[in-house]
């Protein structure tokens, strides 16, 4: 069986296409209007990405290591990937409190050194 990324447009008018029928390999076919989510449209770099980030537990540094990308790399990744989802905009509480703000927010140098030393050793 193929992946199938379900953000196809119509090739007559260009609009999305809904998905309208499941089909069992025993026969059975059921007929209708059905709804996705937001991660059924998702192309398949980024699935990989949503499947690397869960196997890894949310760690960036195990990320790097299973992608074979830098630390930045996998931000930048996950980055795009939230603007995919359209959650971009979507504060996460206390994100510049976890290690991975604290050392974004040194690399982007809105944190000097020590701070970042003193949050680091406050978590």
């Amino acid at each position: 069986m193929t992946d199938l990324n379900l953000a196809l447009a119509c090739p007559a008018c260009a609009s999305a296409m809904d998905v309208g029928a499941l089909v069992c390999a025993c026969g059975v076919r059921v007929e209708g209007q059905f709804e996705t989510n937001e991660f059924a449209a998702l192309a398949t770099d980024d699935l990989h990405l949503l499947r690397v980030f869960v196997m890894c537990e949310g760690r960036i540094r195990d990320m790097e290591a299973a992608l074979g990308v830098s630390y930045p790399t996998v931000k930048a990744k996950i980055r795009a990937l939230k603007q995919t989802l359209k959650m971009d905009g979507i504060e996460t509480p206390g994100s510049e409190d976890d290690i991975d703000g604290i050392l974004d927010l040194l690399e982007q140098g809105e944190l000097s050194a020590d701070d970042a030393i003193s949050r680091l050793r406050d978590e």
